[in-house]
């Protein structure tokens, strides 16, 4: 990858020319980005509603969240001056009920505070089953909750953990705009009752059924009533979508991207000046034009291929109903350590990085992406070695007697006799990765697997992994913000149910799950303590070997005539109230 630092340079020694004259936190102008899908098709602008990166555009520019979060490591920030959380306390609960403050100097822009109120209204909405939303799952972690005065919530865990904040967090809607009544409701309930007993009555007088009216609400197409860094000014169907500053100024736009023309085409046309991860093929191109300014950032998505280590002709779940462990069996390849130790080294990460992504990714060593708070940047990635990769077969009992180029198990642990070392790789098509699978199955082929690759979309690909009826397949993970760290669903037994949990592949190791359940309910919750055991549940996972870890993706912000920019990985509009357009 083509790495332009003497640019770099140039531009900083300029922006700091220029910021010299310029005020801190003053930015100016409109910055314009390109909608690919159109405003007609954006989907909701009500937060609760909104399922897709593109209404999420204009959404975390127009609400409030429960948690804040710091842009830089991903932890949750107590609410306060430069934020848009609204919780004071960022602790993990402690007991499986607790109240939180809430900050009382955050408006919505119609002059009414964001209070408690607008909290309970939230979770209630998402959680009623009446409207479809990303944040439904807050029903498996919230089990109640109400208003105990106009800045303190009360809510019921289902577990108390470590992982319960960051995954809670969820955004905060005007409750006074879909129900003016809603406040005098709660009010008249009182709070003399104990949590559950008080929201079970509450569930009757107020039931859920009355949040169907969110689904065809105005409000959904134009939020006229926010809190956040920008508010909304007005929409022009087949156009653009504008938001403006508290003080009315037009600060972004988000402009339909004409028929037939890509967002780079678009960008470099002038039709916009913020352009956000364009197609690897063009990059090379953009950092050789000296009239946009390229920023390239650590990728927040990492790809890797999930390995079946249990028998995928006796599919079950890690236990039965009462709790008891039941045999799973061994993959006939998989099953073997060296097997899959020998698989990640016969492949050439970096020479994939090149090819599929035009070099424009980084090698991952285990199963986060570097650089995040918990992430163990001590481990490199593993060594691309075809002389260990067979030396290690050799051991396994997997030998090409017959010289026809693939091996065959001769006192391997749990093929049957003759077996050819071959396997099916299911990938999830999109980011590169069918390129990617090509890639490695031919780098396979040169120690001996044969390897069949299957490109299915991620949605169907899913449905067949939950029957744990295969050999691996290829997909990725993206970076959760605000960062939890706890990987429970993917590498422990809990999660090894068959139909419905995410470790399809019924890997169990007792120390990884030792450490995660450390993690997860250690007291105080500290942070870095955290993040040591993680880093060490890292080292585990890279030596025991349930998945083949690659790359991830590089991510690319481009800009024209904007100073003051500071994209970071999952955030690159973080600080967008600071940017300044210059013409």
């Amino acid at each position: 990858m083509r790495h332009p630092f003497i640019r770099c340079l140039v531009a900083a020694f300029v922006m700091m020319n220029l910021l010299i004259s310029l005020p801190v936190s003053a930015g100016s102008g409109i910055i314009v980005e390109g909608n690919p899908v159109g405003t007609d098709n954006i989907g909701a602008l009500n937060p609760l509603l909104c399922d897709n990166l593109y209404c999420r555009r204009i959404t975390d520019f127009l609400f409030p969240t429960f948690y804040a979060v710091d842009p830089v490591n991903g932890l949750l920030l107590s609410a306060g001056e430069g934020n848009y959380g609204i919780a004071l306390d960022v602790s993990a609960p402690t007991d499986t009920t607790g109240r939180i403050r809430l900050r009382e100097d955050l408006l919505w822009n119609d002059g009414q505070t964001v209070t408690a109120y607008d909290v309970l209204y939230s979770y209630l909405a998402a959680t009623s089953q009446r409207i479809s939303t990303p944040y439904s799952s807050l029903r498996t972690m919230i089990t109640a909750a109400r208003v105990i005065d106009e800045y303190t919530i009360e809510l019921g865990f289902e577990q108390a953990n470590c992982s319960i904040p960051a995954r809670m967090n969820f955004p905060i809607i005007p409750a006074h705009v879909f129900d003016p009544l809603f406040r005098e409701i709660v009010d008249e309930m009182g709070t003399s009752r104990e949590l559950t007993p008080w929201f079970d009555e509450w569930l009757k007088m107020y039931p859920p059924s009355r949040f169907a009216v969110l689904n065809n609400h105005p409000f959904n197409t134009v939020p006229t009533v926010s809190a956040g860094v920008f508010q909304f000014a007005e929409r022009l169907p087949a156009e653009e979508i504008r938001l403006a500053t508290p003080d009315g100024e037009t600060a972004f736009i988000y402009r339909d991207i004409q028929s037939g023309m890509t967002e780079t085409q678009n960008f470099l046309s002038g039709n916009s000046n913020v352009l956000l991860n364009p197609p690897v093929e063009q990059r090379d191109n953009l950092i050789a034009d000296l009239d946009v300014e390229v920023t390239q950032l650590a990728g927040s998505t990492w790809n890797y291929i999930a390995l079946n280590i249990a028998d995928p002709n006796l599919p079950r779940s890690a236990f039965d109903g009462a709790g008891k462990a039941l045999e799973q069996g061994h993959h006939p390849i998989f099953g073997d350590a060296r097997v899959r130790q020998a698989l990640q080294k016969a492949i050439d990460v970096n020479r994939i990085i090149d090819i599929a992504l035009l070099g424009y990714g980084t090698p991952i060593a285990s199963s986060r992406v570097p650089g995040t708070w918990a992430a163990n940047d001590t481990l490199l990635p593993p060594t691309y070695d075809v002389a260990g990769a067979k030396r290690l077969l050799d051991e396994a009992g997997w030998i090409d007697r017959n010289a026809d180029g693939v091996r065959e198990c001769h006192g391997c642990l749990y093929a049957t006799e003759g077996r050819d070392l071959s396997f099916e790789l299911l990938v999830a098509s999109g980011g590169g990765r069918e390129v990617a699978a090509n890639l490695i199955a031919r780098q396979l082929d040169d120690v001996g697997f044969y390897v069949d690759t299957y490109e299915i979309d991620s949605g169907s690909m899913f449905d067949q992994l939950r029957f744990q009826e295969f050999d691996a397949y290829m997909t990725a993970e993206t970076q959760s913000y605000p960062t939890e760290p706890d990987q429970s669903a993917l590498f422990t037994r809990l999660s090894d149910v068959l139909y419905g949990g995410r470790n399809f592949g019924s890997y169990t190791n007792p120390d990884v799950e030792k450490l995660m359940d450390e993690a997860l309910n250690l007291p105080q919750c500290d942070a870095a303590e955290r993040a040591d055991l993680y880093q060490q549940a890292q080292a585990v996972l890279q030596a025991d070997q349930p998945y083949i870890w690659l790359y991830a993706p590089q991510e690319m912000m481009v800009t024209r005539d904007i100073i003051g920019i500071d994209p970071l990985p999952n955030r690159p509009f973080w600080n967008i109230q600071d940017w300044i357009v210059t013409s």
